[in-house]
């Protein structure tokens, strides 16, 4: 794994990269400033495949930089591990909405380190995993017709649409926040009707139809504090996490308009009997991320999702690894 350690102090780039080769890493690059790091990223043949970025520095700080980051399409499902000292602590929303997945507290321990990075090779495994199903995705929709299997539960990510995110990303996201209540909503966003296009077999349609809501979605929810997925069957997930209420019917007022336009300049007319159905998963205004994603993953389950592929809660995993390193540490004393 490709790692890349941003930070303005050079004591504690060395600190962590001695960490990370106890660890078995030798593929590390370092940056003492936002520009430095943009420069190195730039300059790379191989993309990096996990950031350590520290959210205090001069210039550009690693909120801004992690945000920069993210916009680069090789990089919207890098995990990106901030690192925070505790006045710093208050700006990992910020972080977050960002596009960070994680974070490290100074001082750094290695134990710590160890179990954060070993999360960031989970998700950097399942990604790739998923990012090999979408490539097959489109090498079937380019190498074959419209005749032929297509299996309904087929997540769907477009890179270039800034809102939208793989399921594990989105599940992520809840993972990193404190177990406090937030102000969040969560949506089902159903394309009723598609699946006439499972029955006559219209990939190519069913594709473009999914990206052209996905385009609206980007749209016309809250750009800020949102995040959505296509979870297969004509269905999305979405998690707004800000102050003011969503109205579900409201928004599926303005979407549904949208959605019409959408279809008359696709010249998808043959397909009236699509239309877009928006569900609040739950009436609660206050929501922990333990309770939200126990009602996404409900909800996924009773899709037909394979729930071998969902990500376990960090906790659990921690605790795993938590137990194997105390056990090899067992053995070696």
């Amino acid at each position: 794994m490709r790692i890349m350690v941003v930070d303005d102090e050079k004591v504690f780039i060395s600190l962590v990269t001695e960490h990370l080769k106890e660890m078995g890493f030798t593929d590390i690059k370092s940056a003492a400033s936002g520009d430095e790091a943009l420069w190195t990223i730039a300059s790379q043949k191989t993309p990096f495949d996990c950031f350590l970025l520290d959210i205090k520095m001069d210039g550009m700080d690693g909120i801004q930089l992690c945000a920069r980051i993210r916009a680069l399409p090789e990089y919207r499902a890098a995990p990106i591990i901030m690192i925070t000292s505790a006045s710093a602590k208050k700006y990992m929303q910020e972080a977050f909405d960002a596009g960070a997945t994680d974070y490290l507290a100074k001082p750094i321990e290695a134990l710590e380190l160890r179990a954060r990075i070993q999360i960031a090779m989970l998700l950097v495994e399942t990604l790739q995993r998923e990012a090999e199903s979408q490539n097959a995705l489109q090498a079937l929709l380019k190498t074959t017709s419209d005749d032929g299997e297509f299996d309904q539960g087929t997540r769907i990510v477009f890179s270039e649409i800034k809102s939208m995110r793989d399921y594990f990303q989105l599940e992520n996201r809840l993972l990193r926040l404190s177990d406090s209540p937030y102000a969040m909503t969560l949506l089902s966003i159903e394309v009723t009707g598609l699946e006439i296009l499972f029955k006559r077999r219209k990939k190519n349609k069913l594709v473009t139809i999914i990206h052209s809501v996905a385009q609206i979605l980007d749209k016309t929810i809250p750009s800020s504090g949102a995040t959505f997925s296509y979870v297969g069957y004509g269905k999305f997930i979405c998690l707004i996490v800000v102050r003011n209420q969503i109205v579900p019917k409201l928004l599926q007022a303005r979407i549904r308009d949208a959605f019409e336009v959408s279809l008359t300049e696709l010249g998808q007319l043959d397909f009236s009997e699509l239309q877009l159905d928006v569900t609040a998963l739950s009436q609660e205004r206050m929501l922990s991320p333990r309770v939200a994603i126990g009602l996404i993953r409900r909800y996924i389950g009773s899709l037909g999702a394979r729930r071998d592929m969902l990500l376990p809660p960090i906790s659990k995993t921690q605790d795993r690894l938590f137990k194997e390193l105390k056990y090899a540490q067992g053995k070696t004393e």
